[in-house]
C-alpha cells in the first residue's frame, strides 16, 4: 500500500490507522509519501511517528513501513528554514493517492485530516487496470527523486 498525502492530522489518520496496521500485521508493506517529514516538529511527522509507535507496540515489523518526505527546497534555503512553519518550498506535494498492489488506485481530493474526512465535501475515484500505471509511475518518480528523503520515525 502506498499512501501519498500532503497533510496528516491525528483525527483524520484515525480513519486509516487500523486498516494500515492490520495490513502490516499481514506483512503488507506500507509506504507513505508526504511533506515536511524531515521537520520533526511538523504535524505530519508527529502523526506518523505515533503510528510507527503503535505498530511497534503491536510487535509489527517496522521494516514494513517506509516514510518519504517529498519537499524540494530552493538551493539557498538555510536548513533552519526548511520547516513546516519556515520558508516556502520551491515545490512540494499536494496529491492525494492510495495505491494497492499497483493494480488499483484511489485518487481523491481529501487530506488525511478530520476536515478531509468529516467536514468537507470531497471527491475521489477508485481506478483499476491500465489507468493505474500512470499513478504507479508517479509514485516511483516521487520515491526516486532527488527531492525525496526517507525518514526514520523511531530512533
Amino acid at each position: 500500500i502506498t499512501l501519498v498525502a500532503p497533510f496528516f492530522e491525528k483525527d483524520g489518520f484515525a480513519h486509516l490507522e487500523e486498516v494500515l496496521l492490520a495490513a502490516m500485521d499481514r506483512d503488507v508493506e506500507v509506504h507513505i509519501i508526504s511533506r515536511y517529514l524531515t521537520d520533526t516538529e511538523s504535524y505530519n511527522y508527529s502523526v506518523l511517528k505515533s503510528f510507527a509507535k503503535r505498530a511497534d507496540e503491536r510487535d509489527i515489523d517496522l521494516s514494513l513501513l517506509t516514510c518519504v518526505d517529498y519537499t524540494r527546497w530552493n538551493a539557498g534555503t538555510p536548513s533552519a528554514q526548511r520547516r513546516q512553519d519556515g520558508a516556502t518550498p520551491e515545490f512540494t506535494l499536494h496529491a492525494k493517492i492510495m495505491l494497492f498492489d499497483e493494480r488499483s488506485a484511489y485518487v481523491g481530493s481529501a487530506n488525511v485530516t478530520d476536515y478531509g474526512f468529516e467536514h468537507y465535501l470531497e471527491t475521489g475515484v477508485l481506478l483499476e487496470g491500465p489507468p493505474v500505471e500512470g499513478f504507479v509511475e508517479l509514485v516511483r518518480f516521487l520515491r526516486n527523486s532527488e527531492a525525496a528523503t526517507t525518514v526514520s520515525l523511531l530512533e
